[in-house]
């Protein structure tokens, strides 16, 4: 009687959660992991799929505007299965704490403008979202022409520069542009901390 009742149990069980069901829940929970990569001044840690295979590279870039110095540290991660899957993360500093850097509407034109110099033709959307635990940007549209799917995401990070005299708090800006699909992708964006280490 015992084993028939258990049976029954497990049978209504079955109807209810398909097992399929129950397999890809738990395959979604195993093959998630959260990864840190270096890029020189920050360490930059999100959920990864294990199934996704990456190669990493890191460049630094500098330029000058009128007083102010802008340096980059960018991260760009290449899926190994195919080339044209792309994620880049890039850490713009300023030499200067200016509020106007890190407003609603700078961050706006710069997911604008990531998108158009990433050929992306039209169909760009924007939406204000938490990133990091900071307010910013996330921007998605279609690259021409073949219609892919690029994303952009704009957010502010903590940024202080060690100087003789002291420590001085500054701007920064983290810019990711991917060219993985929208799950990847926000995967990534929903999970990414920015940490500065040097």
């Amino acid at each position: 009687m015992r084993a028939i009742y258990w049976s029954q149990i497990l049978l209504l069980c079955l109807m209810f959660f398909p097992l399929s069901s129950v397999q890809a829940s738990v395959m979604d929970d195993v093959s998630v992991a959260q990864i840190s990569e270096n890029c020189d001044k920050w360490k930059v840690s999100f959920n990864w799929s294990e199934m996704d295979a990456y190669k990493r590279s890191v460049s630094q870039g500098n330029s000058e505007t009128g007083n102010v110095k802008t340096l980059v540290d960018t991260l760009v991660m290449t899926s190994s299965a195919d080339a044209k899957k792309v994620l880049k993360v890039s850490v713009i500093m300023y030499s200067k704490s200016i509020a106007s850097q890190v407003s609603s509407s700078v961050l706006m034109n710069m997911a604008n403008d990531t998108l158009s110099k990433s050929g992306v033709c039209g169909n760009i959307s924007l939406e204000n979202r938490t990133i990091d635990g900071r307010p910013g940007i996330y921007a998605s549209g279609v690259k021409c022409p073949l219609g892919n799917p690029v994303y952009a995401a704009i957010f502010p990070v903590s940024y202080h520069l060690d100087r003789p005299g002291g420590v001085l708090d500054s701007n920064a800006l983290t810019i990711v542009l991917s060219t993985y699909d929208r799950e990847i992708t926000d995967r990534f964006v929903n999970s990414v901390k920015i940490e500065q280490t040097k």
